[in-house]
């Protein structure tokens, strides 16, 4: 019985060691959270996409072009370092090399 049990237990343990892999594309410093972001949360460029028509940004996990909103902020501009995105309030630029936030 207890080789039963250790054959058992060797067969189902690389499953579970699978069952809970990183994700090597996500970048370095971010912490998996099981709670959904709130709103006024900070707002992170993640990445910057370019095509030979169109530019994408990646913005807290959504995938926006020029024109399209996020919280209240419409993407005016985006270039090869950073994005530009525009509200009542004033405009936000973001920095694709730095965590600063500069109104």
């Amino acid at each position: 019985m207890y080789k039963v049990s250790l054959v058992l237990l060797l067969l189902f343990l690389p499953q579970n060691a699978n069952s809970q892999q990183v994700d090597p594309t996500k970048p370095f410093g971010i912490v998996a959270s099981t709670n959904s972001r709130e709103e006024g949360s900070a707002v992170v460029l993640q990445s910057i996409i370019h095509n030979n028509k169109l530019s994408k940004a990646i913005i807290n996990d959504r995938v926006l072009k020029v024109g399209d909103t996020f919280n209240g902020f419409e993407l005016i501009a985006i270039n090869a370092n950073g994005v530009v995105l525009d509200s009542p309030q004033g405009r936000m630029e973001l920095s694709l090399f730095s965590g600063v936030i500069a109104n």
